[in-house]
C-alpha cells in the first residue's frame, strides 16, 4: 500500500514540474502586444501569387495582344521616317488639337505629285487617309482626304494648311450621317518626340524602381503612374478617364494605337511591378496603402 501511494505522489510531482516548465516556455517564446504592432517604415511583406503580374503580362508588356496588323507595321515604318520627310517637305508632320471633346493627331506622311498620305489618330482609333494635295499659293495648301470607309464612323477631312504659321484647319464630314456630328477643327504642327523627363513620375521611365519607391501608393496613383509610361509614348487611350486626364497635359501627342515594339526593358520591368501592386492593393490596403 504504501509503495502505492508513494508512485502516486511521484507522477503528481513529475506532472506539476512538466507544467511550469511548458508555462516558462511559452512566456520565453512569445511576443508582447507592443512589439507585435511596431510600426514599420519598410514594405510588409506580400505573397506573390504566380497569376500575379509576371502571368498577365506574359514576363513582358511587349508580348501582349495580336500581332501588329499589315496596317500597324506600315504606320509605325512611316512614323519611324517621317522626321526626314518632314525635314524635306514642311506640308508633312504631326498636327494635333481639340476635335468635339478628344484630341486629334492628323499625322501627314507622304506626298507623291498630288496624292497625299497620313492617319487620323483620336480616341484610341487610327484611321489611314488618302487624298488630294493642291497649292494655294502664299505657303497655304488644299487638301481632302478620306478613311478608308469601312468603319461606321470614317468620313472625310477637308482642310487647308498654313505652312508660315503651321497651322490646319477645315471640316470633318461623316460618310453615314446618322450617330455622327460634324466636326470643325484648328490644328497645329507639333513636332512630337519620346522625353522621358515629363509626367508627375518621370522615374518610371528613367530607372528601374523598387518596392521602396511605389508601396504607398493607392491604387489609383498607380494605375496613373502606369499608364503614364503608354503617354509618353503617344499611346491613343480608348478608356475616357484616362483619355481626358492626358489629353490635359501639355506634353502629351497621340500619334498611336500600338507602343509595344517603343517600350524599353526598364519600363517593362518596372510596369510588372506597379500592375502587382496595382492588382492586389485593395487587399492589401490596411496592411501597405495609405
Amino acid at each position: 500500500m504504501l509503495q502505492k501511494t508513494l508512485l502516486i505522489a511521484l507522477a503528481l510531482a513529475l506532472f506539476a514540474c512538466g507544467n511550469n516548465s511548458n508555462t516558462k516556455n511559452q512566456q520565453a517564446h512569445s511576443s508582447s502586444p507592443a512589439e507585435e504592432q511596431a510600426p514599420t517604415d519598410s514594405p510588409p511583406a506580400k505573397e506573390r501569387p504566380a497569376n500575379s503580374a509576371s502571368a498577365h503580362f506574359a514576363n513582358d508588356v511587349r508580348q501582349i495582344g495580336p500581332a501588329m496588323t499589315p496596317g500597324q507595321q506600315k504606320m509605325a515604318q512611316q512614323l519611324g521616317q517621317l522626321d526626314k520627310a518632314a525635314a524635306e517637305n514642311d506640308v508633312l508632320g504631326y498636327y494635333t488639337g481639340e476635335f468635339g471633346p478628344n484630341q486629334i493627331t492628323l499625322i501627314l506622311t507622304n506626298i507623291n505629285g498630288n496624292t497625299l498620305e497620313g492617319y487620323s489618330v483620336c480616341a484610341g482609333n487610327f484611321r489611314p487617309l488618302e487624298g488630294t494635295l493642291s497649292s494655294l499659293g502664299d505657303k497655304q495648301y488644299a487638301c481632302e482626304l478620306a478613311e478608308p470607309g469601312n468603319d461606321p464612323y470614317d468620313g472625310t477631312f477637308t482642310f487647308t494648311i498654313s505652312t508660315a504659321d503651321q497651322s490646319l484647319k477645315g471640316k470633318w464630314e461623316p460618310f453615314k450621317k446618322q450617330g455622327n456630328t460634324p466636326r470643325t477643327y484648328k490644328l497645329s504642327s507639333r513636332n512630337y518626340k519620346y522625353r522621358t523627363d515629363v509626367g508627375e513620375w518621370p522615374e518610371v521611365s528613367q530607372r528601374v524602381l523598387s518596392e521602396e519607391d511605389i508601396w504607398n501608393y493607392t491604387s489609383d496613383e498607380l494605375r496613373l503612374m502606369r499608364n503614364e509610361v503608354y503617354a509618353r509614348h503617344g499611346y491613343s487611350f480608348k478608356i475616357k478617364d484616362m483619355r481626358y486626364y492626358f489629353e490635359d497635359q501639355d506634353w502629351y501627342m497621340p500619334i498611336t494605337t500600338d507602343i509595344r515594339t517603343a517600350i524599353t526593358d526598364v519600363e517593362v520591368k518596372n510596369i510588372e511591378l506597379i500592375y502587382e501592386y496595382e492588382t492586389y492593393y485593395e487587399d492589401n490596403y490596411d496592411s501597405f496603402g495609405r
